[in-house]
């Protein structure tokens, strides 16, 4: 069996949904592209085009996370947590701008830009790898960008 993918129950939730709405928007694609064909007098129909072009990327995003969520592995959070895991939301110091950021550890199949609540940091990503296994009290210095950050964690928490 392929490496298994280690994500939040939420994350795994997510997923899933993901993957159902995928289905559904394929299954939607091709009873357009059928109805076109059925009431297309011209073959050079541009619908039809465009249709024929969206279906290969859809089934492989269906394959994608058909195959994501057959190795997934939902790890478990418990809830009092000493150090940083994943799925842990972790309130960061911003030492450099002077604020408190709310962020959640997650793997990089779950990441979703538009998750409300903390916003979700790649266990992949230069802040994810620094944030695994810290504590509460750590100060730790992070390539981003331009530069570089430095973090204190203030606080720890399961999802």
């Amino acid at each position: 069996m392929a490496d298994e993918i280690q994500v939040t129950a939420e994350g795994y939730q997510r997923l899933q949904e993901t993957l159902q709405k995928e289905r559904q928007r394929l299954e939607d694609a091709v009873a357009s592209m059928a109805a076109t064909l059925d009431d297309a007098r011209d073959l050079e129909d541009r619908s039809l085009e465009a249709a024929q072009i969206d279906l290969p990327s859809m089934e492989a995003r269906i394959v994608e996370l058909e195959d994501v969520l057959a190795r997934a592995v939902i790890v478990d959070t418990p809830q009092n947590q000493d150090e940083v895991r994943l799925g842990s939301v972790v309130v960061l110091q911003d030492e450099q701008h002077h604020r408190e950021l709310r962020v959640q550890l997650v793997s990089a199949v779950e990441v979703d830009a538009l998750a409300e609540g903390a916003t979700q940091v790649s266990e992949d990503s230069p802040v994810g790898q620094a944030l695994l296994g810290r504590r509460v009290g750590d100060t730790f210095e992070v390539e981003v960008g331009a530069g570089r950050a430095r973090y204190t964690v203030k606080g720890i928490a399961p999802a």
